[in-house]
């Protein structure tokens, strides 16, 4: 539940990367373009860093991410993105799921997830809160703490629902 908000969660960002490693509900979709907004962008393209500011708004397929401020570090001798880091306000929604924080930052070279700061993440009415909460892309899981001993880490799971299955009665061979 939650790896899925997690893989979608920087799925804008692995699209702005196009041989980024795509988490498997993105296979096949890398193809999908980035539409970014934002009142002001500054590009260091020599330097591989690109800043966009001010109600920032980026776009891939059912993704979208939001944010007072975007920077995207790219490798100069890759090409590939290394690096996002987005501050203030981070929205980052994709259907019933919603990520929410003071930062969120894509580490490329660690295939790492990190929400800092009133972290928050929605599946449906599941729900995990936390000072941090990071998940790793390659290993597939999550680690959440909290950063001081007067706030803890709060889980709420609600079960599936299972559905009822209807008992047909079948005739028997003869």
């Amino acid at each position: 539940m939650f790896r899925i908000l997690f893989v979608m969660l920087f799925a804008v960002f692995l699209g702005v990367n196009s041989y980024a490693v795509n988490p498997k509900q993105y296979i096949g979709k890398k193809n999908l373009p980035v539409h970014i907004t934002a009142d002001k962008l500054t590009a260091f393209d020599k330097k591989g860093i690109y800043i966009f500011e001010g109600d920032v708004v980026a776009k891939r397929g059912d993704v979208t991410l939001k944010s007072d401020r975007m920077k995207v570090i790219k490798n100069l001798k890759t090409g590939q993105i290394d690096k996002v880091i987005c501050t203030g306000h981070v929205i980052i929604t994709k259907e019933d799921k919603r990520a929410t924080g003071d930062k969120a930052i894509y580490e490329a070279n660690k295939s790492m997830v990190t929400l800092i700061g009133n972290a928050k993440v929605v599946s449906g009415k599941n729900n995990i809160e936390a000072d941090r909460i990071v998940y790793y892309l390659d290993k597939d899981y999550v680690v959440s703490q909290a950063d001081n001993s007067t706030k803890r880490v709060e889980v709420t799971i609600y079960p599936n629902k299972k559905e009822k299955k209807s008992h047909t009665n079948k005739k028997e061979k003869k």
